[in-house]
């Protein structure tokens, strides 16, 4: 019974690696990103949000936000930001790293918006599952 010990210290070991906390595969600078919560829970940022998606995200994500846009890819579906399972498994710093970054091997670009337009972005997106659009 000599392998036991060895394999309760992969197993925990294993599983410690394995559960690393939201937002930590992100690229440094997003990592320690300061998320303004007054601002994600403001109906003022929401409804700014709601117009930069109108004007850059709808023609791929929809005017619903459910992925249905009359511009998006063949074979691919934009996300679908009214899915809760969507907003579970996003956090804040992530959304705002692919409004930023884009999101690589997919037709999702980069945007070039000031920190208070993207952080109103993402407070309507991640508004957008619980509320609707």
């Amino acid at each position: 019974m000599r392998w036991r010990p060895t394999f309760l210290a992969l197993w925990i070991s294993a599983g410690l690696w394995g559960c690393s906390g939201p937002g930590e595969e992100l690229p440094e600078p997003y990592r320690g990103l300061a998320v303004p919560q007054k601002r994600l829970a403001s109906a003022d940022a929401r409804a700014n949000g709601r117009g930069l998606y109108l004007r850059h995200c709808a023609l791929c994500h929809g005017e619903r936000a459910d992925g249905h846009g009359m511009r998006r890819p063949p074979g691919a579906r934009p996300a679908d930001f009214t899915n809760p399972v969507w907003r579970r498994a996003v956090t804040p710093r992530e959304v705002f790293f692919v409004i930023r970054e884009g999101k690589r091997g997919t037709s999702m670009p980069a945007w070039y918006l000031s920190d208070e337009e993207t952080w109103d972005l993402v407070a309507y997106l991640l508004s957008v599952a619980s509320e609707g659009p």
